[in-house]
């Protein structure tokens, strides 16, 4: 298997079905088709399994419900990851989906023949509908990423061959800072990613994403502080 699309799911307040079924049919028409698409599912209930099943005839899917750690996004991420057997693992979140219908075949084509470990691509973002698209955003390094200033992206945006992951993990400890730790530790291992600058992936904004609720929360603000002061200890080590 040359690419593993690795999905964290859950319920999404009711909208799990409908974030699913948009992002499968943006994997259904990619040109590239040497690949699999790995699945662990948070959802108490079966409406997300059932709605996979609708497209087991259209590609491979690995599927798995997971009651490990509920909630927690990073560590679902990592369990969808360690899943795969693709040479590639691309990573895609439920409610995101892609762009451009030769966004496998671009990464494959780009990080399997290069010596660099991963890839981050540009991308978009759109609102509830789908529709209309805003704010392209084309990935680049920051000094302050450990600080939590994002210029990548979402994971969405990431690709890496096997060998990243084996070795990296999403740390299951952060909420917020769970992308920005994670590239940071990633190029401190494996050095600079390949920032392609197509636009591949839509990141969707709505108000039942995991950020939108943590940024209502109260102390959202010294949450995040808290992360930043960990991953800065993490890595200072």
């Amino acid at each position: 298997m040359k690419i593993s699309i690795a999905i964290p799911t859950w319920e999404s307040y009711g909208r799990g079905v409908e974030f699913v079924n948009d992002l499968f049919r943006t994997i259904e028409i990619q040109t590239f088709k040497d690949f699999e698409v790995c699945i662990s599912d948070h959802s108490l209930n079966d409406d997300v399994m059932n709605e996979v099943k609708r497209f087991e005839n259209k590609f491979k899917i690995v599927y798995e419900k997971n009651s490990k750690d509920r909630g927690n996004g990073p560590s679902n991420t990592n369990k969808a990851i360690s899943m795969c057997s693709g040479d590639i693992i691309k990573v895609m979140f439920q409610d995101d989906f892609f762009y451009d219908d030769e966004a496998l075949e671009k990464i494959y084509n780009e990080l399997e023949f290069s010596d660099k470990f991963w890839l981050v691509n540009g991308s978009n973002h759109t609102k509830n509908n789908g529709n209309s698209f805003y704010w392209e955003l084309y990935p680049q390094w920051n000094s302050d990423i450990i600080n939590g200033k994002n210029t990548i992206s979402s994971p969405s945006v990431l690709s890496a061959k096997k060998e990243l992951f084996d070795q990296i993990k999403f740390d299951e400890s952060l909420i917020m800072m769970m992308d920005c730790e994670f590239y940071f530790h990633a190029k401190k291992k494996f050095g600079d990613p390949i920032y392609y600058n197509d636009i591949l992936v839509s990141n969707r904004v709505h108000s039942e994403q995991i950020s939108s609720q943590y940024n209502e929360s109260l102390n959202s603000g010294d949450k995040l502080k808290s992360e930043v002061r960990y991953c800065i200890g993490k890595h200072s080590k």
